[in-house]
């Protein structure tokens, strides 16, 4: 079963953003709210407006398949979910991966 799964476009529901910015001074990322209930469905995007694209780890350090900015996902499974980010600044045209990622708790952790 997948921690996360995109929503069909079709699909009428209540969504909720989780903001996710790059913290340039620590190399790293805020994450606003930094935890959501299990069964939520969300949205990841930068709050300045550029372009987001988030990794979530898997526990042997593997990467999962991207999540896409502005796309809605059902946040599937509790768990704490480490990701790493990649930033398109609105106008740049490379992206920033910042050293330090991003950290989400869906709870419940447990059923």
């Amino acid at each position: 079963m997948s921690t996360i799964t995109r929503v069909p476009p079709t699909t009428p529901l209540t969504v909720n953003d989780i903001w996710v910015a790059y913290d340039e001074i620590n190399d790293g990322v805020t994450v606003t709210p930094g935890q959501m209930e299990k069964g939520t469905t969300v949205r990841f995007s930068d709050p300045t407006g550029g372009q987001l694209r988030i990794e979530f780890l898997l526990p042997n350090g593997e990467e999962t398949a991207p999540v896409s900015d502005s796309e809605p996902y059902i946040l599937e499974i509790g768990g704490t979910y480490h990701f790493k980010c990649f930033f398109l600044p609105r106008g740049a045209k490379t992206e920033i991966s910042p050293k330090h990622g991003g950290i989400l708790d869906v709870v419940p952790q447990r059923p």
